[in-house]
């Protein structure tokens, strides 16, 4: 069964391969690459990896700029805080420090996140 020919190209004109035309679409610069890829690993940015290219979807991309945009920014903050701290926790355990404070300090951002989301 072969594909519609239409679909195919529609699929294709809908696919960013690589993190240059990600960034070229995202933030009009292919230069921003390294921004993709920190954006990519940090964050719930929709994208994909098709063998070792890093891939993404317009549309995918445009539904998930419009849901940030409804997002307030506080919960957008905690949100960013509670990734950097989880990246701290493991930074430091590596080191071999206690992260006892450290786990508490995100156990209270969760919980105000979490009573922010509710509202």
């Amino acid at each position: 069964m072969k594909p519609n020919a239409a679909s195919s190209d529609q699929f294709a004109d809908d696919l960013l391969e690589g993190a240059a035309a990600i960034a070229e679409f995202l933030f009009g610069s292919r230069e921003l690459r390294r921004k993709v890829y920190y954006l990519a690993e940090t964050s719930k940015l929709p994208v994909f990896r098709l063998g070792s290219v890093l891939c993404a979807r317009k549309s995918v991309l445009a539904g998930f700029i419009k849901g940030q945009e409804k997002q307030p920014i506080r919960l957008l903050h905690l949100r960013a805080q509670i990734v950097a701290l989880t990246g701290t926790i493991r930074q430091l355990e590596q080191a071999g420090f206690d992260t006892a404070e450290t786990r508490h300090l995100v156990a209270k951002r969760r919980a105000e996140l979490k009573g922010m989301s509710r509202r």
